[in-house]
């Protein structure tokens, strides 16, 4: 438990100060262009991991929506850019530092977890500096206090329908309640990308928009986990796809038959460029 992680993109990625992260999303809170879904029954949910500038609003706005009604015993987050040849990892123990105060790793069910053989006990890979998980945790400190997490990085292969479904089982056979936050971004379009299948232009964007990120999205709704791990590294068009993949296949583990769709947006929306990138926001 003496191991803390410091914020390490705090100030860049999202605001430094606990006054101005707290000002962002109060903002985001007021903002009326995202669906709000009704009812308290949310149990996991797909975010964006680009700055805040970018993409903060909807990850605040499903996390915002994940923690209504009965705090869970454990918040479950899956992200890290991975390669299918990479390991499945979870982080063993210690504190996360977020501008609204710290986090704790529950190491008895990071323990547990790592029992099946495809899972590998890692501290390296998450004390480094690292977005798709970092971002979202101020958010969660925020919306359910100081409640215990496990944060794991998830490849995008055969074992990441396994990783989401053990661990479901596993917080079942401990007695834990729990909420599962996956993180990815969608096509990263452009020249910057090594990507311009349309070309350049509105036809680039359009398609982005209306026939990959919107196919992308479909499969989120309706919990088609292994699509993430098979169409999506042919189409790009899910950055953390291993991530998505444990969080469909948790969502169903948890009884979850389908998503609701609160946001789809890119960052050419607030930066103009032929190089631009998707975000949605997918609760279930």
């Amino acid at each position: 438990m003496g191991v803390r992680k410091r914020a390490a993109l705090r100030g860049q990625w999202y605001p430094e100060s606990m006054e101005a992260c707290l000002k962002e999303v109060e903002g985001y809170q007021k903002e009326g262009w995202m669906r709000r879904a009704e009812g308290e029954h949310y149990r996991a949910g797909i975010v964006p991991h680009a700055g805040w500038f970018f993409s903060g609003s909807i990850a605040c706005r499903v996390i915002e929506t994940l923690a209504k009604g009965d705090k869970p015993d454990l918040v479950v987050l899956f992200g890290h850019h991975l390669r299918p040849s990479d390991p499945t990892a979870v982080m063993t123990e210690g504190t996360l530092e977020t501008p609204f105060g710290d986090l704790t790793v529950n190491a008895n069910f990071a323990e547990a977890v790592s029992k099946a053989p495809f899972i590998r006990q890692e501290m390296g890979p998450f004390m480094a500096p690292e977005n798709t998980l970092e971002l979202q945790l101020p958010f969660v400190r925020y919306y359910f206090g100081a409640v215990p997490v496990c944060l794991m990085g998830v490849a995008p292969n055969k074992h990441a329908e396994s990783t989401g479904q053990i661990v479901v089982e596993t917080a079942r056979e401990m007695g834990l309640t729990i909420k599962v936050i996956g993180s990815t971004d969608l096509t990263h379009y452009g020249p910057n990308f090594g990507f311009t299948p349309e070309g350049k232009g509105e036809a680039a964007r359009t398609w982005v928009d209306e026939s990959n990120d919107r196919e992308a999205i479909n499969k989120m709704i309706a919990l088609d986990a292994p699509y993430f791990t098979q169409e999506a590294l042919k189409r790009h068009n899910a950055c953390c796809s291993g991530a998505v993949t444990a969080t469909l296949a948790a969502a169903h583990a948890l009884g979850i038959t389908k998503g609701v769709e609160i946001a789809h947006t890119t960052s050419y929306d607030k930066s103009p460029s032929d190089s631009f990138v998707g975000y949605t926001g997918v609760i279930f």
